[in-house]
């Protein structure tokens, strides 16, 4: 079963909202385009009054006046059709939470495995409500005049129904098929609904047709359902400055129950949180924490915030706080299989919370080498980030089996070498624990780039050197004068 929600003129109705003196008397909202002094300006919208002293949208305002000189002429207030609209949208969701969107003032909801209302006392003026066993019969009955009685309409009840039903909903081809209905004489859709199938589909073409099938009961078309778009964000403003934690860490378990309530109903999870703090006599701070897994708890969520709220130093009490949770799929694993997993995933949330503050921002992730031949080159990503991010990988091997051990940090050094500034030719080194002359060397091996960029360009001559102890290093040379070793072959 199938129930419409329509309510017609929804603009003429949100702006009699303001003036309720004037539900008695016909009404009539104009273009939003259109001038009131101009007499060929298009009516936008009528109120039931109107409508049943012949005025229909769309006429011009000479010709509606002409039909009925009583006629007023109301402002149109958009606030107030939204917060109609909005009022639609939650009395729709109180009857199911499937249902389509066909335009501002008409909904169609699949009452699938709910009960219909019994009784229908709805809080705006001349809001219908009616039931059918199809969406779009549903909607022809919305546009009828009938009181709501709780029960479906038959296929025989639309029989009494004149065709001009089809045109206040806005059958697709109205306009082409409804002038026959007169010259056929046929004055109810019962007169059409008994014609043959086949002829209408010769002479009227598929859009009578359809309306033929519908009024038979044989299309019950999928609803396009409507999903409004659901934040995760909330703020509160205090009445007085809070001083300590306790209160703000109160206000903040309130928010995430809220929050987490929606996260649920969409089955969805918090990967990161974001937090505002604004304060009475200084600028407000904005952090991130991101969390180890999705969670959907406020006590899983209110640890990691509470730390980060530890770490921060304010000069002024707070006068407003916002939360934001951003929303992840949860994750699909088995727990504990092989003792692969955090064991508690918030303690490690809190740590990188407290090291943050500790260190500064930017400060502490897991290294990911970058994609470059300049050694110890690498960019620091977060250690909770939400999406996989692979490494760099390199097919190359080095040649030498020695492994090289890199000194952290690399040692400056003193070198006597030839005299020649673009490749000199290192002889000893003059510095360092390891000084002494060089006994043999392989090199240099010319490494540079960024060439293209003169704040990034970078050049460096490579030599691996054997000392007289037998030793061997790796010996970096930066022009014009600066010489360092970078490790030892052990």
């Amino acid at each position: 079963m199938f129930a419409c929600l329509h309510l017609r003129g929804l603009p003429v109705e949100a702006a009699l909202l303001r003036k309720p003196d004037l539900h008695s008397y016909p009404c009539a909202v104009l273009a939003e385009e259109s001038r009131p002094d101009d007499p060929k300006s298009p009516l936008l919208a009528v109120n039931s009054v109107a409508f049943r002293h012949g005025i229909r949208a769309g006429e011009s305002s000479v010709r509606a006046r002409v039909h009925c000189p009583v006629l007023r002429f109301l402002p149109r207030d958009l606030a107030a059709e939204e917060s109609l609209h909005a009022i639609l949208l939650e009395l729709a969701e109180s009857l199911s939470p499937d249902f389509e969107r066909l335009g501002p003032d008409t909904l169609i909801v699949d009452l699938a495995g709910t009960h219909p209302p019994e009784i229908w006392n709805p809080p705006i003026l001349h809001l219908r409500l009616a039931l059918a066993d199809t969406p779009d019969l549903a909607h022809l009955a919305a546009m009828a005049e009938a009181a709501f009685s709780g029960k479906a309409m038959d296929l025989e009840d639309f029989d009494r129904l004149p065709p001009a039903i089809l045109q206040r909903a806005d059958v697709p081809g109205w306009r082409s098929f409804l002038p026959v209905f007169h010259l056929w004489g046929l004055r109810t859709l019962g007169d059409f609904r008994r014609l043959p199938r086949q002829e209408i589909a010769e002479r009227m073409g598929p859009d009578a047709l359809r309306v033929h099938d519908i009024l038979q009961g044989r299309i019950c078309r999928l609803l396009k359902l409507h999903r409004s778009i659901e934040t995760y964000a909330q703020s509160v403003c205090f009445e007085s400055p809070l001083e300590s934690l306790e209160p703000l860490i109160f206000q903040a378990n309130r928010i995430f129950q809220t929050l987490c309530a929606r996260l649920e109903s969409k089955h969805l999870a918090a990967g990161a949180l974001k937090f505002k703090l604004s304060f009475e006599s200084s600028e407000s701070i904005t952090r991130s924490v991101v969390l180890p897994e999705p969670q959907k708890s406020p006590a899983a969520l209110l640890g990691p915030l509470q730390a980060a709220f530890e770490t921060l130093r304010v000069a002024s009490g707070i006068v407003a706080l916002e939360l934001e949770l951003e929303p992840v799929r949860p994750l699909a694993a088995q727990r504990e299989w092989l003792g692969r997993q955090l064991r508690q995933p918030a303690r490690w949330a809190d740590t990188l919370v407290r090291l943050e503050a500790l260190l500064g921002p930017g400060r502490v992730g897991i290294a990911q080498p970058e994609d470059s031949y300049r050694p110890d080159t690498f960019r620091l990503r977060p250690a909770l980030a939400t999406g996989g991010e692979r490494a760099v990988e390199s097919q190359v091997f080095p040649a030498s089996p020695l492994p090289l051990r890199r000194f952290r940090p690399p040692l400056e050094v003193a070198v006597a070498s030839t005299d020649s500034a673009s490749r000199p030719r290192p002889l000893a080194l003059l510095s360092g624990p390891h000084a002494g002359p060089i006994r043999r060397l392989r090199g240099p091996f010319p490494i540079s780039g960024d060439w293209w960029s003169a704040g990034s360009a970078w050049r460096r001559l490579e030599w691996d050197i054997e000392l007289e102890s037998r030793q061997m290093f790796r010996l970096v040379h930066f022009p014009p004068e600066r010489w360092q070793l970078d490790g030892a072959y052990a």
